[in-house]
């Protein structure tokens, strides 16, 4: 297993991302780390987890997330890549739950988990600024899960027919779900594909820009087009304690 960190001016995030690495189950894994030539304490910390991890570490300047993530898979040894973000905290079966799903189920191209996003942190990201609003501002959330999302934004891993991507994976319900349950596309923050085939789609396309919304979505979905299934386990769980710094 690959793991692919992209990191820019997140220090102390990195440092517990990387702490949570070292008390993994499964631990026949690489750390890469794509840099955006950090300002602060990134290369201390880095330095720090080179003894307990292994690490390598690539400074990236420009800074396009596309790229930089693209520039993980290949330099990748492992069979399996992950791409997480510096900003989250996996939980300890979370490698090994990745390594036994893709083992056991050849037809799986990818797998992702839950993303869960702390209540007060919510407010960090904007497909979440109605949910906890009143008045005329939970009218317009109402409208929005009722139009955009069919009403079911405790779905995960769906686009629906507006276009819109399903949020349930930030949310503690998504731990309910057993077993693999076949999704449309993987988190950005939690995704894992066999190497192989991120080769034969050519890895990330580089048109998309800067912080690259859908990039990752369009990796997943294009392995999927090649006949593979895209699944979510509850067992892959990180918690995404959500940055504004470092974007």
């Amino acid at each position: 297993l690959s793991i692919v960190i992209c990191t820019f001016n997140r220090a102390d995030h990195l440092k517990q991302c990387l702490e949570a690495l070292t008390r993994q189950s499964f631990n026949n894994f690489e750390v890469i780390i794509i840099d955006a030539a950090s300002t602060d304490g990134t290369t201390r910390v880095i330095a720090d987890y080179s003894s307990r991890l292994k690490i390598r570490k690539v400074t990236e300047e420009e800074k396009e997330l596309a790229k930089a993530r693209d520039n993980g898979w290949r330099l990748a040894d492992g069979e399996l890549v992950s791409w997480i973000d510096d900003d989250v905290i996996v939980s300890p079966e979370w490698a090994r739950s990745i390594v036994v799903i893709l083992d056991s189920n050849p037809d799986v191209g990818g797998v992702s988990g839950p993303t869960i996003v702390p209540k007060d942190l919510l407010r960090n990201r904007d497909v979440f600024f109605f949910y906890q609003k009143t008045g005329f501002f939970k009218f317009l959330g109402d409208f929005w899960n009722s139009f955009f999302l069919d009403g079911k934004k405790n779905e995960v891993g769906r686009i629906f027919k507006s276009g819109a991507w399903s949020p349930g994976s930030n949310f503690l319900t998504s731990l309910e779900i057993k077993g693999l349950k076949e999704v449309d596309y993987l988190e950005a923050c939690n995704m894992t594909l066999r190497k192989e085939l991120v080769e034969r789609v050519q890895g990330f396309d580089l048109g998309y820009r800067l912080i690259s919304e859908w990039s990752e979505i369009d990796l997943a979905m294009r392995v999927k087009a090649l006949g593979y299934r895209l699944v979510f386990n509850s067992q892959a769980r990180v918690d995404h304690n959500i940055s504004q710094t470092g974007i």
